[in-house]
């Protein structure tokens, strides 16, 4: 019998030109995806149109090892600033499964909670979400394609895919994994202290915090539909661009690619994945790191934290509002939080 200690040791050890689809939906317009994507919208429902500014809340990720309740919770907070809209940047599920029942028990478990805003929810590809073919049959079958755009109340939206090559876990990396998930559900509170001793003895635990060094690798059939879509929206009011890996701290080429197509228009980036909440202006743009929206701490800094951001889109651009969970409470003066960071 191995110690919970021991499986978090392990689990962070060792984890690690085609056709276009034309529709409009709703309050949306110029819907443009991959080719070969199903029939399935990668929203649960299309924004409505309305006279009012955009304004919209982007979520952290809630896998990596999700703590129970505060997704959950997180969901019935936002529900009270009234977005137009939830845009994730990905890993809802724990995913890294062949089981496609289970595949799809995580997914309904997931949908349920998002039920709970009472708005529309928009999705990004993770890497939990997407890991092998079974997880990827099931986004499509679900979600449709696993890169899109389209545009709300004047804004750009596009929605990239740092999945491009799913990334399975090898079977010992699975196991102490779903040993992790399993302790984190049976005894979180416990587990979320151990697992905060581990990062606290490790001798990194501050250098490289909110990094990321991994390898994202967008297809050339991604960049030239990127390339496409930019050219058929020359002049949104602003282009908002969501990608589950921050593949601009790893130095990604690939990415590169899409910073020189984005270079002469105002835009933004949002990203998830480190569990790690960063801001950097590069080259006067804002790019933006998510941290947490239930899932694990993978450092101890002032980067961990469970929170949401609103964006307001105005006359001189957004306006962010980045809100911890634990502070954002009702007029009675509850957030419902009780494990958030």
């Amino acid at each position: 019998m191995i110690s919970r200690a021991q499986l978090i040791r392990g689990v962070l050890v060792g984890a690690a030109a085609p056709s276009l689809a034309f529709a409009s939906d709703g309050g949306m317009s110029g819907y443009r995806a991959q080719s070969g994507a199903s029939e399935a919208r990668p929203w649960t429902a299309p924004p409505a149109p309305d006279a009012a500014p955009l304004r919209f809340v982007v979520i952290g990720d809630r896998t990596g090892v999700a703590r129970p309740g505060v997704f959950d919770a997180a969901m019935r907070q936002i529900s009270w600033l009234r977005p137009d809209f939830v845009l994730g940047v990905g890993d809802l599920i724990e995913g890294y499964l062949e089981n496609r029942a289970e595949i799809d028990r995580q997914w309904s478990a997931v949908e349920a909670e998002i039920a709970n805003l009472g708005c529309p929810f928009v999705f990004t590809q993770g890497n939990h979400d997407v890991a092998n073919a079974e997880t990827l049959d099931a986004w499509r079958a679900r979600r449709g394609p696993g890169y899109y755009s389209f545009v709300y109340k004047g804004a750009l939206f596009v929605i990239l895919n740092s999945e491009d090559t799913p990334k399975p876990m090898t079977s010992a990396q699975q196991a102490k994994f779903y040993d992790l998930v399993h302790e984190m559900r049976t005894d979180p509170d416990a587990t979320d202290r151990e697992l905060l001793a581990h990062i606290a003895a490790r001798p990194d635990s501050h250098r490289d915090a909110g990094g990321f060094s991994g390898a994202v690798e967008l297809s050339d059939r991604q960049l030239g539909w990127l390339r496409r879509t930019l050219a058929r929206n020359p002049r949104p009011l602003w282009t908002f661009v969501v990608i589950h890996k921050p593949a601009w701290k790893s130095g990604s080429p690939s990415f590169a690619q899409v910073q020189a197509l984005l270079r002469d228009r105002p835009y933004t980036v949002f990203a998830g994945h480190t569990h790690y909440f960063t801001h950097e202006l590069v080259d006067g743009h804002d790019y933006i790191n998510m941290g947490t929206t239930g899932g694990v701490r993978t450092h101890d800094g002032p980067g961990t934290m469970d929170h949401v951001m609103t964006v307001e889109l105005t006359a001189g651009g957004p306006v962010y509002a980045n809100t911890r969970l634990n502070g954002l409470m009702n007029v009675a003066g509850v957030s419902g939080q009780v494990r958030a960071y």
